[in-house]
Order: structure tokens, then C-alpha cells, then sequence
């Protein structure tokens, strides 16, 4: 990793040239900040939210309600988590069984979790069910 709290000895810091001097440090790829981890995370579970909205609509939520909501969650995707760190120890080390589960991934579940708590609040505040915007 680039330490840049300190001046480039190779570039000329005298006061009067810019830093034109100085070769181009490209950033390191990925995520820089916080914000930019949780960012490109809520990214995708807005996606996958949108995704199952058009697959799915409203009424199954709408039918479930507030308590079936957190059913769902607390049930099915609760436990497709928990089957999924169902680890094994194999040679004295524990090995996590982290495979798909009916074209969901592991990291699909957790951001469906994410997703349905935040339906949750759209439900509670009488939102849920507004039309999806078709731009």
C-alpha cells in the first residue's frame, strides 16, 4: 500500500510547480470508504429487491402482511442461512458449506433479509405496494 501522508521525494514540492511534477498514483481498485462498501451492498440489494418486485408484484406481500412478512424471514431465510453455515469439520479444520440453494445464493438470502426488513418498515408506514417506475 502507497503511504501518501508523506511527499513523493521524486516530485519537485518547491512551492511553484503543481503537482503536474508528480507521477500519477492510479487509486488502489474496490472500495475506498465505508460508504463506498455499504453503498455498492445496498446497490445490490436494491436491484435484487426491484428484480423480485417485478417477478413477484406486490399482493404476495401485500397478502402476507406484517407478521407474515417477518415469517418469511425468520423462517425462510433465516434457515436457509443457517443450512448454509452448516459447516463439517473435515482433517481437524471446519469446513463452511456455503452452495446455492434453488437458483439463491448464500449472499442472496442476506440481502433478501436485508430487503424484507425494509419492507417491513414500508408496510408499517403504509407504503408497500406503490407501482414500479418503468423509466
Amino acid at each position: 500500500m502507497i503511504n501518501r501522508d508523506y511527499p513523493d521525494p521524486l516530485c519537485n514540492h518547491d512551492g511553484i510547480s503543481d503537482e503536474s511534477d508528480c507521477p500519477m498514483i492510479p487509486p488502489e481498485p474496490g472500495p475506498h470508504t465505508f460508504q463506498d462498501v455499504f453503498s455498492g451492498i445496498y446497490k445490490e440489494a436494491f436491484d435484487l429487491l426491484v428484480d423480485r418486485q417485478w417477478k413477484y408484484g406486490p399482493e404476495n406481500i401485500r397478502q402476507l402482511g406484517l407478521f407474515g412478512v417477518f415469517g418469511r424471514l425468520a423462517d425462510d431465510k433465516i434457515e436457509r442461512i443457517r443450512r448454509g453455515m452448516n459447516g463439517t469439520i473435515t482433517h481437524g479444520k471446519i469446513e463452511m458449506s456455503l452452495d446455492d440453494f434453488d437458483d439463491e445464493s448464500f449472499e442472496d438470502a442476506l440481502l433478501d433479509i436485508a430487503n424484507y426488513a425494509l419492507i417491513m418498515i414500508a408496510i408499517k408506514r403504509g407504503l408497500w405496494g406503490k407501482p414500479l417506475d418503468t423509466r
